[in-house]
């Protein structure tokens, strides 16, 4: 942290620190671990939202050498327990107002003494990701010796207001930029909301801001939504050309895009600088690979290797071990001749229907739909069948306005051909988010189930 101790540090909530008041606390949490008995590679479990009491507790479980385990509000009770006990951790931090879901010492009961301590030279952080068997999968990241700097370090200071869950791998980045710019972190609530978001960037002058599409389009969408004032972070989940374009418009030319996810934290960027609104393509695309990551896409799959790359998952022999380094992301997608890349869908949420059993993806159905008249968002999920295999089903947002569901499907099979002709359609009014803010689609795919 910046030796400027009298400038703000962290804001969130009703409780404003200073950077010498956070270096203050961050000892005293890292204390109150050291006198519960944890030691140099202990798994600690965090199950907290956004308070600055949580962004110093996460770092002092690394100050101490320790094995940081974020534990997510997702899941129910019962896996919550599964990947606790799968984690293998030493003892769990809890702060009731966030969740009461399992049982720790309290955040608020944490604080020691203000001992100063040298940083240790190993830690490791534990990010949850649902899995395909049913267990929780935990990926395991440790700082990567062979990078020389962080290049966050010299990032000018800046007000960062921080939308996504600090447990959650945007969140934990953006945190740990506010800290080593110099910057002050603004924290938004851990459940996202509009009106809070358009409030703190006004009272608290911000300048830089991080979010899943799903939040930027709830600001663009909001009667009060503000104008230019800040630049834009946005990534983790798809993001619609359409509504890119709204928010440069809305802007100016300050969005960019970051691709990566819980095992791989930064595959690609797309600057703002490079984004073309009289070419489309640039509105797609999320960018060429970091220069210290390798991307190769393998019949229609991401693969990545290089340092943002996991371990390997916990439990389980590290991918140096298994796959060279090597690690499939779970995206299907292609390169263009310049070597941006494209995604075209998670595979787990391709539709596969047809009596060829072809491939329906997705996302291109998805930002297609939200150009249509009165639509906001879309999200085309698989419906079982016993004909095709799996249907195209939609659920709908609209903006109020009456919606021809008709004339949807005529759209669709016009741009996208047959093969994504909708068979079902839902309108909601809000479609449901997992607590990082994403569409869930999973949940909508449950209730055909």
């Amino acid at each position: 942290m910046s030796t400027d101790g009298h400038r703000e540090a962290i804001v969130g909530g009703d409780t404003r620190l200073t950077r010498s008041q956070a270096r203050d606390l961050l000892f005293r949490l890292a204390d109150g671990l050291v006198q519960r008995g944890i030691k140099p590679g202990d798994g600690v479990g965090v199950y907290v939202g956004n308070t600055p009491e949580a962004v110093l507790l996460n770092l002092a479980v690394h100050l101490l050498g320790g094995r940081l385990v974020y534990i997510p509000p997702e899941p129910g009770p019962a896996e919550l327990k599964a990947l606790v006990e799968r984690a293998e951790v030493a003892g769990v931090v809890v702060d009731p107002e966030f969740g009461t879901q399992i049982d720790g010492w309290h955040l608020q009961d944490l604080p020691g003494e203000p001992e100063e301590r040298t940083p240790a030279p190993e830690f490791s952080t534990v990010s949850y990701t649902g899995g395909t068997t049913g267990l929780p999968k935990l990926a395991v990241h440790r700082p990567n010796r062979d990078i020389a700097s962080d290049p966050r370090a010299s990032m000018p200071p800046m007000n960062l207001l921080c939308n996504t869950l600090i447990t959650h791998g945007s969140g934990a980045s953006t945190a740990k930029a506010a800290l080593l710019s110099g910057s002050k972190l603004v924290l938004g609530p851990s459940k996202f909301d509009a009106d809070t978001f358009i409030r703190l960037a006004r009272d608290e002058q911000v300048t830089m801001t991080v979010f899943v599409p799903p939040m930027m389009y709830e600001v663009l969408d909001h009667p009060d939504c503000p104008g230019p004032q800040f630049s834009v972070m946005v990534g983790g989940s798809a993001l619609a050309p359409r509504r890119l374009r709204q928010a440069i418009e809305r802007w100016g030319p300050v969005v960019n895009q970051g691709y990566g996810l819980t095992e791989a934290l930064g595959i690609t960027m797309m600057p703002a600088t490079e984004i073309d609104l009289d070419r489309p393509d640039t509105l797609r695309t999320v960018g060429k690979p970091h220069p210290l990551m390798e991307v190769e896409t393998r019949d229609g799959d991401v693969w990545v290797r290089g340092p943002f790359v996991m371990e390997g998952y916990w439990g389980e022999p590290p991918l140096s071990e298994t796959a060279d380094g090597w690690f499939n992301t779970g995206d299907m997608g292609y390169f263009d001749d310049d070597g941006h890349l494209y995604l075209n869908d998670r595979s787990k949420d391709v539709i596969v229907t047809g009596r060829t059993s072809d491939n329906v993806y997705s996302r291109l159905l998805d930002d297609f739909l939200v150009t249509l008249p009165g639509i906001r968002q879309a999200a085309a999920v698989a419906q079982p069948d016993e004909a095709l295999g799996e249907a195209v089903h939609l659920f709908l947002v609209t903006d109020g306005s009456d919606v021809d569901v008709d004339r949807i499907r005529d759209s669709v099979v016009a741009e996208l051909g047959e093969l994504y002709q909708p068979r079902g359609v839902t309108i909601v009014d809000r479609l449901p988010l997992t607590n990082v803010g994403k569409v869930d689609k999973r949940k909508l795919r449950a209730l055909f189930r």
